[in-house]
């Protein structure tokens, strides 16, 4: 006679958990003790019982978590950590804001690259100097420019906060030249949309950000200027 099942309920092998004994999966030929095994996240696997008693085992979500600590320390070392990326991508400007001077959204908004999803700088900015963005909150800029990240320009509020400080300010209806804190005029944006230099280069001879000479150029800023 052979050797009597071993009974693995309730035991835990590596990080799964013999839940019941089970018939042989469908289309396999070997003949084994099947059990069913529960994961510590949850998912449940058919294993060979001696297998998995023997060197345990996962569900595949242990090598998911290696390869993923693994990309973020070869990611930490090549680029330092988020606040690193952060600190070495604005510049301050004569009026104290920090010009965000890598990738921006449609919108001039930063975006700083994180281990997980991208994020809009001076999101993070709020949230690192001054505290945590409470949900459906946004963070809104007392200077109103949006590629800048200096969290003493920033404050959050809900929709309705950012929407009435615009009405206040009156950035609903001043636009283009007419915007006094503008540092360009209409004849400025046929020649910046023309302009064949690089972005950094045009920016520089007109006194703005490059990411402002982005939205120009794609019709994302100074619209009424066709």
């Amino acid at each position: 006679m052979g050797k009597p099942a071993l009974n693995l309920k309730g035991k835990k092998f590596g990080r799964f958990t013999a839940i019941e004994r089970v018939e042989k999966p469908k289309g396999t030929n070997q003949t084994a003790a099947y059990w069913l095994f529960r994961c510590e996240c949850g998912e449940e696997r058919i294993r060979k019982g001696a297998e998995v008693a023997r060197v345990g085992g996962s569900c595949g979500c242990l090598k998911s978590e290696v390869n993923r600590k693994a990309m973020k320390d070869m990611q930490l070392k090549k680029h330092g950590t988020i606040l690193d990326r952060f600190l070495s991508r604005f510049k301050v400007n004569d009026s104290g804001c920090w010009i965000w001077q890598a990738h921006s959204d449609k919108d001039g908004y930063g975006i700083l690259p994180s281990n997980e999803l991208p994020i809009r700088a001076h999101r993070f900015s709020f949230e690192h100097y001054i505290e945590p963005i409470r949900k459906y909150n946004v963070v809104c800029h007392t200077c109103d420019n949006p590629s800048c990240v200096n969290p003493d320009h920033l404050f959050q509020g809900t929709v309705k906060d950012n929407c009435n400080d615009m009405i206040n300010k009156n950035r609903d209806k001043i636009i283009g030249s007419r915007n006094n804190k503008s540092k360009l005029t209409e004849l400025d944006i046929p020649k910046i949309r023309m302009a064949k230099e690089h972005n950094s280069v045009i920016a520089e001879s007109f006194g703005v950000s490059e990411s402002t000479i982005k939205r120009i150029k794609n019709k994302s800023l100074w619209r009424h200027v066709k």
